[in-house]
């Protein structure tokens, strides 16, 4: 499927909450790390999160255009992202954070991203496809580079302030495949948007991050709740 292809109703409006919703992901990360890039605590910090801002605000900006192809402004987007409570949550999660969460983030939410975006990959919709294969080039290094300077906040503050935020981001990250059965997941993948169910998803992160949390001397955390939502 391409911009100017007949598109059904049903197909089309699906398609623009999934690009909206991306729109709204990639800008919470660029605004985060663009506003942390002054406050990192040394020069490799700032170029770290420099680098992060980049690539967020181009991932964010390619998404708007994937949209104005298909007619929809900017002023448009948000009456077609998806009305969850997930999305006010982290927003008020972001508006309390310390260094240590920055790194968490970029270590957890980013991996996790990365695992979300995977899918988009083989989407029917061609552009969309071709951009997401783009930018997981980009998005595979952000975990990497959050590890790295959490290794360094271990050694200047010790484990356990840094186990304790991880907790917090641990779930956080786990929620964000949204429910083990959704009607939204299950037309994405009916359209050919998605391929595979948000349990599928998140077991993939959860089995690509829990040994990366290992290797830099965490506890991978204990859930409370089993299932989603897991607070």
């Amino acid at each position: 499927m391409h911009p100017d292809s007949p598109m059904p109703p049903l197909y089309r409006a699906t398609l623009l909450r999934l690009l909206a919703d991306q729109v709204r992901a990639e800008r919470v990360g660029s605004d985060l790390y663009s506003s942390w890039i002054r406050r990192a605590p040394g020069p490799k910090e700032r170029r770290y999160l420099a680098t992060l801002a980049r690539d967020e605000t181009e991932h964010w900006y390619r998404a708007i255009c994937l949209l104005e192809e298909l007619g929809v402004g900017l002023e448009q987007m948000r009456h077609h992202q998806s009305r969850h409570s997930y999305y006010l949550f982290s927003r008020l999660l972001i508006g309390r954070m310390t260094w240590i969460d920055i790194l968490l983030f970029s270590f957890v939410m980013d991996h996790g991203g990365f695992f979300l975006l995977e899918d988009c990959t083989q989407s029917s919709y061609a552009p969309w496809a071709r951009m997401a294969r783009e930018i997981m080039k980009d998005e595979v290094s952000h975990p990497e580079m959050g590890s790295q300077f959490l290794r360094l906040a271990i050694q200047r503050q010790g484990l356990a302030p840094v186990q304790r935020r991880l907790g917090k981001w641990w779930r956080v990250a786990l929620n964000m495949f949204g429910p083990t059965k959704a009607q939204n997941t299950e037309l994405y993948i009916r359209l050919g948007l998605k391929f595979r169910s948000n349990e599928e998803r998140r077991q993939a992160f959860r089995e690509s991050c829990e040994p990366k949390i290992r290797e830099i001397g965490l506890q991978v955390p204990k859930l409370f709740h089993q299932t989603y939502p897991f607070f």
